[in-house]
């Protein structure tokens, strides 16, 4: 398993303090994740199998299981973990990665900034090759975006064709006209729509619309069927009442299976539909301010 001592900040001598010898620059390509699986799954810090231009070459015969850890140095902005304040490093195998090493033999090498990739970047041969960041579970490229890069223009989402602003108008936009009718609105109307909130309100069913088994079916139906059911009858019966409250917790109406559970249990065991308003709907607990 890899560890701290595999990337020593804290082992210093007199050649090894930080300040007292410069630091370097280095740039270079964080290698396959399957060269690095031990850290990448369950490592310590966050760190990453580096080959650097310089240090290694094109052609050279090193490994890149033999290579050295990088650590990334996080902004403030990403947290330490520290009161669970925290932000996921978003490096990719293939990436050309910024840094600096110093401090003498045995310091750390240490991953400051990514290069982003651009949409002309080619894939490249030797062990500087370009590397798709797709791994593991995130399965293999798809048609989600148009390539895997990150710069100013951005890639494009298939399906959709981006206008620049400066080329909109009136002629060009899409039309709106669909989108009115969807909530009643005639786009051929002229005349003006003074009561906007209540015409854009979606509609719900009356309390005493009568529901049937595959209906949907809304809060206020629950209550009101609930406070006339009358069980001695069976006006509906015990099963109408099962299935109604069943529909209503798979439409969300309840989120607990518990509390469901509860209430069915009571409409079996004889409860009225006043126990039952009990369990599902219970009372709120008056807040008292201090």
């Amino acid at each position: 398993m890899s560890s701290p001592r595999d990337t020593p900040f804290t082992k210093t001598n007199s050649k090894s303090i930080y300040g007292k010898t410069p630091l370097e620059s280095w740039v270079g390509t964080v290698v396959a994740y399957d060269s690095q699986k031990e850290q990448i799954e369950g490592g310590w810090g966050w760190r990453y199998k580096v080959r650097i231009m310089g240090d290694n070459t094109n052609t050279d015969q090193i490994t890149d299981q033999q290579l050295s850890y990088a650590y990334v140095l996080l902004p403030t902005t990403a947290g330490s973990g520290g009161a669970y304040k925290m932000r996921s490093v978003r490096i990719s195998q293939g990436d050309f990665v910024y840094g600096v090493r110093g401090g003498g033999a045995g310091a750390p090498t240490m991953i400051l900034g990514v290069f982003p990739r651009t949409a002309a970047q080619s894939s490249g041969d030797g062990n500087f090759k370009n590397l798709s960041g797709f791994y593991g579970s995130l399965g293999s490229p798809n048609k989600t975006l148009s390539g895997e890069f990150n710069e100013q223009k951005g890639p494009n989402t298939p399906g959709v064709t981006a206008l620049d602003p400066k080329e909109q108008n009136l002629s060009n936009r899409p039309d709106p006209s669909p989108l009115l009718e969807t909530v009643g609105v005639d786009p051929k109307d002229d005349t003006t729509i003074d009561n906007l909130e209540t015409t854009l309100t979606p509609h719900t069913k009356p309390e005493d619309t009568p529901w049937k088994e595959g209906d949907s079916i809304n809060k206020k139906q629950v209550l009101y069927i609930l406070k006339n059911w009358d069980k001695d009858k069976k006006d509906p019966d015990e099963f109408y009442i099962r299935a109604m409250i069943n529909a209503a917790f798979a439409q969300n109406i309840f989120t607990s299976a518990s509390l469901v559970d509860t209430a069915v249990r009571k409409v079996t065991s004889g409860g009225s539909g006043l126990d039952v308003i009990q369990i599902l709907f219970p009372p709120k607990i008056p807040v008292v301010s201090s």
